[in-house]
C-alpha cells in the first residue's frame, strides 16, 4: 500500500513539472513574442520619426530654395533689362541679389546643421556654435520689402493687438507668407501684392492676396512651377491644427488666407504690450 501511495505521489509531481515546464516554455515564448511586437512598435515610430523630419527639411529647403532664387532670377532679369538705361536701378538689384544670396546660405546652412551634427556634439565636448534662430513675424517686413525691390509693389498690414507668438507659430506664418510671394514672382509678374497680418482672441491669420500678372519686358511668366507650394502650405497649416485657403480671386488675382489657433487673450488687452498696440503698415 505504501509503494502505491508513493508511486502515485512521484507520477503526480512528474505530470506537475511537466505541466510547469509546459507553461513556463509558453510564457517564455509570449513574452518573447511581445518583446519582438514592442521592437517593431518601437522601430517603426522611429523610421516613421526619420521620415517625418525629412518631409520636414525637405519643405524648409523648398521654402528656401524656391523664395530665394526666384528673388535672385528677378532681380538678375531687372538688372540686365536696365544696365544700360538706369545705371542706379541696376546697382540696386544686384545689391539685392548679394543680400538675397548671403540669406539663402545662411538658411541653407542652419538646414544641413539639422543633418549634420557637430564634432563637439558627437564626442560631447564643448559646445556647438549657436544656430541662428528660425525666422518669424519680425522678419516679414524684411521679405515683403525685398519683394518690393523685385518690381512687385507691395503693401503689409498689421492689424489687432500685437503680442509673442510660438515660434512654431511664426515660422508657419513666415513661411506661408514666404511661398505666396514666391508664386505671385513666378506666376503673375508685375502683379501688386498685399499682406495682411490680423491678430485676433484666439487665432492668428494672414492673408496674401495679388492683382493677377502684368507681363512686362524685363519679367515673364516662366513654368508652371512644381505644385508642392500649395501643399506644402497645407500641410505646415495642419500641424498647427490651421486652416488654409487658396484659389482665383473674381479680378483675376490670386489670395491665400492661412488662419492658426493661438492662446486666447483677454479683450481688454490685459498684459499686452503697449508699444505693439494698432496697426502698422508698410508700403514698399
Amino acid at each position: 500500500m505504501f509503494v502505491v501511495a508513493a508511486v502515485v505521489t512521484v507520477g503526480y509531481g512528474v505530470r506537475r513539472l511537466r505541466a510547469g515546464r509546459v507553461l513556463l516554455a509558453e510564457h517564455q515564448e509570449n513574452l518573447r513574442r511581445k518583446q519582438e511586437h514592442l521592437r517593431r512598435k518601437q522601430a517603426d515610430r522611429e523610421q516613421r520619426a526619420v521620415l517625418m523630419e525629412r518631409i520636414r527639411i525637405a519643405r524648409e529647403l523648398h521654402d528656401v530654395t524656391a523664395h530665394h532664387l526666384s528673388v535672385i532670377a528677378v532681380q538678375a532679369g531687372v538688372a540686365r533689362f536696365v544696365l544700360d538705361k538706369e545705371p542706379e536701378t541696376a546697382d540696386q538689384a544686384l545689391r539685392a541679389i548679394s543680400e538675397v544670396g548671403s540669406e539663402g546660405l545662411a538658411e541653407l546652412r542652419r538646414l544641413i546643421s539639422l543633418l549634420r551634427p557637430e564634432d563637439e556634439e558627437i564626442v560631447g565636448v564643448g559646445s556647438p556654435a549657436a544656430d541662428p534662430p528660425a525666422p518669424g513675424v519680425a522678419q516679414l517686413p524684411v521679405l515683403i520689402e525685398r519683394v518690393g525691390l523685385s518690381g512687385t509693389p507691395s503693401r503689409y498690414t498689421v492689424a489687432g493687438r500685437q503680442r509673442a507668438l510660438p515660434a512654431g507659430i511664426q515660422l508657419c506664418v513666415y513661411r506661408v507668407v514666404q511661398e505666396s510671394l514666391t508664386n505671385v514672382l513666378k506666376h503673375a509678374p508685375g502683379a501688386s501684392v498685399e499682406v495682411r497680418l490680423e491678430y485676433e482672441a484666439d487665432r492668428v491669420r494672414v492673408t496674401v492676396a495679388d492683382t493677377g500678372p502684368q507681363v512686362t519686358p524685363a519679367a515673364r511668366p516662366s513654368g508652371s512651377g512644381s505644385g508642392v507650394g500649395l501643399t506644402g502650405m497645407r500641410e505646415r497649416a495642419a500641424l498647427y491644427g490651421g486652416e488654409l485657403s487658396a484659389g482665383r480671386k473674381a479680378d483675376g488675382g490670386f489670395e491665400v488666407s492661412l488662419s492658426l489657433p493661438v492662446g486666447a487673450v483677454e479683450e481688454d488687452g490685459e498684459g499686452a504690450d503697449p508699444a505693439l498696440a494698432g496697426a502698422g503698415i508698410g508700403r514698399w
